[in-house]
């Protein structure tokens, strides 16, 4: 492979549109290559490029793949307290990915990376029949937003996770936030191993990091640790510290070597302070009229002198919205970016004014009013801003939006208080003793011509925040023990992991809240319609979870259904929400001011579910109603299709929505979903159909039809058990040994030695045994009398599945893993007893249960008795088994395993073995 260290500074270009890398970044990388670890600390300012570590990351892993330079971690994770510098930093992974996507077969550099990075997977080239992955994998994990799954069956491919802390770290804790729970010993086991964690603004996550830098110390507790390396934590600031560690960064030196980075950093950003009487703002009255008119005059005269975009930051919502009508009253053009805004919202605003949110700016915008959501990391280049006192370092933070690439002269307004501050302030996300340190340290800036430029402030540096609790929190091993047993009822549910992850205990956490047009009234039904159309991440608004309880919900007795990963749907009756929650309310609920989610607002939203133009793979959704002439005659055409054949078959609805095209609103959508079930006709099945009839009168006729994208299908968990997206039936033992042979391809890419690739091996083998019961055999539509056992049924209707499931003869929740761990303690009793534990156990855990224990004892696993099951699940040994290979390998030792095997068998299913 003819790539290079060399070749980065061609790489780094391609994808920041022709610049060439810092020379702290060529610092970075060949710290990287060098050492196989990546520093402690890394110390740049505002505007030098920190999110450049995704770019260090692809190459680096590439240049591994290539067969150069050391073992380096395969996964990214970029971890930051603010949502919208997660989404920017995803945005620049997917801009990579995609560009790598697209350069496959090309003999340039973003060529031979894409070519380099498909070798870590398979140096024989994709497996016959498998999906084509992408070079590059991108993962956003955001509160509130559904968490994607598909990366967790990728552990050798390269990987950029973008994470919010609490959405990172109870991941890591075994406990992830809205992660069902089968699936948090794999993220987990994931996470800590061949993961580098970079934490940016990391004076704000202080007891994340102690958390996860002793991860990684506890997951080396054991008697024998994997051969992978374990979680590495950098922390990203704008101020050097001399006990950090190994440190890279930008150093004095490079401002004379770089003009571009020395414009950047140095450019003088004077500030100013703007007396206000009434501190805090209030909500209403003539102060509060007052408040807003001094931060919108000033707005107004710093467009009048610098030009636009002109930011506008303040500290709550209520100030947002005001402050954006007032200016709109005035003629100004003004957009409102606030944390609460849905991904669909974002990304209309981005499509209405293009460029307003990234480096190249857009003047047809004269303000941009944000709260914090804008003020860390955002890729923005104001013209000037004003902005609310606020602690010193998001101050720090605000200005670094200011004059961003150093290419003009500039300005920043602070709108402070006249008089000394209040000690509690009621409607302020910042503490009394924090802004009156930061209003001092203004002063001191005022004075200073260099106000607030970066380089200014290594020696001048912000007030840090006071510590809102009096103690950070070690982690212990038998804390861990606990969080481990992800499968039991625990005493207490690790639902709350502030103490392990937060600096504020007192903050709060997210949910989701997702509007909906015409949920129904009857809460069955609302339920029923939900679980056919799951929220989808665009509609998802994020909401603070106090918030929605302050947003009198329950006082205006708003139904919704709670969405819990894991549990069944239920109406919402007002019991404790968890972080990683979703609430659907209907598109009527007042509970919005200008589009934005606020604790006293009396406005409607409307449901963007279908508001997608494209659609793209696994988004196409369609929801035909009654509620239009075109969708009664719809539905009146497909109800006699079903009384005259009894089914609905996708060519027959393809041919009824073409039929109605011209009618039937959106139109993009209803064109995709045609041309969706037109493929489905004689394919793979790529949509499902399902009817909706009233539960309270099924006589009544259709009253709903949906159309759902399965072209992703193949990533849930639950479905690929037992079923092949192929429609072919796949036979236990052709399946068996494909997991098998993936399972050790999988532990040798990832170089964990003889020893566990063979346990790997086994495990695959085994892990599907306990489907050989003719009780299971049933449930699959196949004949255990007469047929070879089965693996995955040929069909993807998921009521005839059920149906089967009912008549089959299995107890509620019975689990084929369970019953073969039983097969593989048989079959692998010959073997050397630390290897026959772990392979067992493997086989056991494989879809993330038996951690500790079964819900089932062995009379109910089994309709006869038996002498292993008894041994295992009534007697206690399969618990012994598990605290034995965790002291061996590890607790998250075991986790990862787990991820290793479940990918294997993942992968095979998604090919439709």
């Amino acid at each position: 492979m003819s790539l290079d260290r060399a070749d980065f500074g061609a790489f780094f270009a391609e994808v920041h549109g022709g610049h060439r890398p810092f020379r702290w970044q060529l610092r970075l990388l060949d710290h990287v290559l060098d050492t196989g670890c990546w520093p402690d600390q890394i110390v740049a300012p505002t505007g030098a490029g920190k999110t450049s570590v995704i770019d260090v990351h692809v190459f680096a892993v590439a240049l591994m793949a290539a067969g150069h330079g050391r073992r380096v971690p395969r996964r990214l994770a970029l971890v930051v307290d603010r949502r919208a510098l997660v989404d920017d930093q995803y945005d620049h992974a997917e801009q990579v990915a995609g560009r790598l996507r697209d350069a496959r077969g090309r003999d340039d550099v973003l060529g031979r990376v894409a070519a380099a990075l498909d070798l870590l997977r398979w140096s024989g080239g994709e497996p016959k029949g498998a999906p084509i992955l992408p070079p590059l994998r991108t993962v956003k994990l955001r509160g509130g937003a559904p968490p994607p799954r598909s990366w967790r069956d990728d552990p050798i491919g390269c990987t950029v996770i973008c994470a919010t802390p609490d959405m990172w770290g109870s991941r890591l804790l075994l406990a992830g936030y809205g992660s069902r729970r089968e699936a948090r010993p794999r993220e987990a086991g994931l996470l800590a191993y061949d993961t580098v964690a970079v934490v940016d603004e990391a004076h704000l996550s202080q007891q994340l990091v102690i958390t996860a830098r002793r991860v990684a110390e506890l997951a080396a507790v054991a008697d024998e640790p994997l051969a992978v390396p374990v979680l590495q934590v950098v922390e990203t600031t704008a101020t050097p510290s001399a006990d950090a560690g190994v440190t890279v960064g930008v150093e004095p030196d490079d401002l004379n070597a770089d003009e571009l980075l020395q414009q950047r950093l140095t450019t003088p950003k004077p500030v100013g302070l703007i007396p206000l009487q009434a501190w805090p703002i209030p909500r209403s009255g003539a102060a509060q009229t007052t408040g807003i008119q001094v931060l919108v005059d000033e707005a107004v005269r710093l467009r009048q002198t610098y030009g636009p975009t002109v930011g506008c930051f303040v500290n709550t919502v209520a100030v947002a919205v005001a402050v954006t009508h007032e200016l709109r009253s005035r003629g100004m053009q003004t957009e409102l970016i606030c944390g609460r805004l849905r991904p669909h919202d974002v990304a209309a605003l981005r499509h209405r004014r293009p460029g307003l949110l990234n480096l190249t700016g857009n003047s047809s915008v004269d303000v941009l009013v944000s709260t914090q959501t804008l003020e860390v990391g955002a890729d923005l280049d104001l013209a000037a801003a004003v902005t609310e006192l606020a602690s010193g370092g998001a101050l720090a933070q605000r200005a670094g939006r200011v004059n961003r690439l150093g290419q003009r002269k500039t300005e920043v307004s602070v709108v402070a208080p006249a008089t000394d501050l209040p000690d509690k302030m009621n409607d302020s996300p910042y503490r009394s003793s924090d802004l009156t340190a930061a209003h001092e340290w203004l002063r001191e800036r005022c004075a200073d011509p260099r106000g607030l430029a970066p380089w200014a402030l290594r020696d001048s540096r912000p007030p840090s925040r006071e510590p809102t609790r009096d103690l950070f929190q070690r982690l212990e091993l038998g804390q861990i023990w606990h969080l481990a047993r992800t499968s039991d009822d625990l005493a207490a549910e690790p639902d709350d992991l502030d103490l392990w992850l937060s600096d504020d205990l007192s903050e709060d956490h997210e949910i989701g809240l997702v509007v909906r047009r015409m949920l129904p009234d009857d809460p069955a039904d609302a339920i029923r319609l939900i679980q056919a159309l799951p929220p989808r991440p665009y509609e998802v608004f994020p909401v603070r979870i106090q918030s929605v309880v302050t947003t009198r919900m329950l006082d205006l007795k708003v139904p919704a259904v709670l969405v819990r990963p894991g549990d069944p749907l239920r109406t919402f009756e007002g019991e404790r929400l968890r972080p990683g929650d979703q609430l659907v309310v209907d598109d009527t609920a007042e509970l919005f001011t200008a589009g934005v989610l606020t604790a006293d607002g009396t406005g409607q939203v409307s449901d963007v579910l279908h508001d997608i133009d494209p659609p793209q793979i696994g988004q196409v959704v369609l929801r035909i109603e009654r509620d239009t002439e075109a969708g009664r005659r719809l539905l009146d055409a497909a109800e006699a299709l079903l009384d005259e054949q009894g089914d609905l078959s996708p060519a027959d609805l393809a041919r009824l929505l073409h039929d109605h095209a011209t009618e039937l609103k959106p139109a993009p959508m209803v064109r995709a979903a045609a041309a969706l079930l037109d493929s489905s006709a004689d394919g793979p099945a790529d949509a499902g159909i399902t009817v909706h009839r009233l539960l309270s009168d099924p006589g009544a006729g259709l009253t709903r039809l949906i159309v759902v994208d399965l072209r992703k299908a193949a990533a849930d968990d639950e479905l690929r058990q037992s079923w092949s997206r192929h429609r072919r039936r796949v036979t236990l033992q052709n399946h068996a040994a494909d997991v098998a042979e993936r399972a050790a391809v999988t532990a040798t890419r990832l170089g964990l030695g003889a020893q566990l690739i063979e346990i790997m091996r086994l495990a695959g083998l085994h892990h599907d045994d306990g489907k050989s019961d003719p009780r299971f055999q049933r449930s699959l539509g196949a004949d255990p009398r007469t047929m070879e056992p089965l693996a995955k049924s040929g069909t993807v209707n998921v009521q005839w599945m059920r149906r089967l499931r009912d008549a089959s003869g299995l107890p509620t929740g019975w689990r084929h893993e369970q019953l073969s761990a039983v097969h593989a303690w048989r079959a692998l009793s010959g073997q050397d007893a630390v290897q026959r534990d772990l392979a067992v156990r493997l086989v056991g855990t494989s879809h993330g249960r038996g951690r500790h224990g079964f819900p089932h004892p062995s009379r109910h696993l089994l309709p006869e008795p038996d002498d292993v099951a008894a041994e295992l699940f009534d007697e206690g040994i399969w618990d012994e088994l598990i605290e034995r290979t965790h002291a061996h390998w590890g607790v998250w030792g075991c986790a990862y395993l787990e991820a290793v095997l479940r990918a294997a068998d993942g992968q095979i299913s998604a090919e439709g073995r």
